[in-house]
């Protein structure tokens, strides 16, 4: 057997691909709301403080991104 017999076929992974996994309560130290919550008022008091663009602030941006649903976020 060859080894790119086992590869997996290469395909573009597209935006709808990429999505948050839903809560699992057999998981409940997993769940990350509250590292969400924490990161967007970061974020919101930095730029209140430094503006939007510091480089503190979009660190706290990509955070809560990253972490939070898109519908809590709009």
């Amino acid at each position: 057997m060859k080894d790119d017999d086992c590869a997996p076929e290469k395909k573009g992974i597209t935006a709808d691909d990429l999505k948050t996994a839903p809560m699992d309560w057999r998981f409940p130290a997993t769940n990350q709301a509250k590292h969400c919550y924490y990161s967007y008022n970061e974020f919101h008091k930095c730029a209140a403080e430094k503006g939007e663009h510091d480089k503190d602030c979009r660190k706290y941006a990509r955070y809560y991104r990253s972490l939070c649903p898109g519908h809590w976020v709009q």
